[in-house]
């Protein structure tokens, strides 16, 4: 991987990391429920696919038409013309979770068959599309499907590696418990990415109450400052602290 950038198209946000995602990355926007994960997810993808960057989301929690039908009540976007254009593809790729009683043979195949499943799923989609962008919202759904830490990290391990080798800039979602102060569910994911993005609710002014943080990103001398953002109608703006 070099050091090319990919504008995340998130107004003031490329600035704070030496303009935008490394491109072909994996990276992780992480938050508690609320804080403006899909959001951002759905301006990166929307701001891609309006500069000819085709790109894929793909819920593992959600049908689609909910997904399509909460952004367009957000941001009141155009998404049926980009995918008609070939610019945006949804995917609602949701596990089958297994019985309690199941043995640890029958779980391994499951998680195998359901890793494959998914990654097969989205090389289809990309190779469609000619997609430039992934979404994959969340992974805590993965993880939380996946009881077996060491079964965890080795499925985890093998999707983000299918997703390097298809040539596009990914965003994984992970959403932290609410009394817990870890960056995911099972604290793994966060490893294996090459970027983590913080979202929080921090009452930094009475105007301002979601906050971005950029935790880490590889080969980059990026922001360490906590900054509020809004969410507009046409898509997200971080703030720069400078003016508050």
């Amino acid at each position: 991987m070099d050091t090319e950038r990919l504008s995340t198209g998130i107004r003031g946000l490329d600035t704070k990391m030496q303009g935008g995602f490394l491109r072909n990355s994996v990276n992780l926007i992480t938050g508690k429920t609320g804080t403006g994960k899909t959001a951002l997810c759905i301006s990166f993808l929307y701001n891609g696919a309006k500069a000819g960057e085709p790109g894929v989301y793909v819920t593992t929690e959600e049908m689609e038409q909910d997904v399509k039908g909460d952004i367009k009540a957000m941001f009141g976007w155009d998404l049926e013309t980009l995918e008609k254009k070939r610019l945006l593809r949804f995917l609602s790729i949701k596990p089958v979770l297994p019985a309690r009683t199941i043995t640890q043979d029958k779980l391994a195949q499951m998680i195998k068959f359901y890793v494959f499943n998914i990654s097969d799923k989205i090389q289809k989609a990309v190779k469609g599309t000619r997609a430039k962008r992934v979404v994959v919202d969340s992974v805590s759904m993965i993880e939380m499907f996946i009881k077996d830490e060491y079964f965890a990290k080795a499925a985890l391990m093998q999707f983000v590696e299918t997703l390097k080798t298809l040539d596009v800039t990914s965003i994984l979602t992970g959403t932290v418990p609410e009394t817990s102060e870890a960056l995911s569910g099972k604290g793994i994911i966060e490893y294996i990415v090459d970027s983590i993005i913080k979202l929080n609710f921090i009452p930094v002014t009475e105007e301002f109450k979601r906050t971005l943080l950029v935790r880490k990103m590889r080969r980059t001398d990026h922001s360490t400052l906590v900054h509020p953002f809004e969410i507009t109608k046409n898509g997200l703006k971080v703030i720069d602290i400078k003016k508050i």
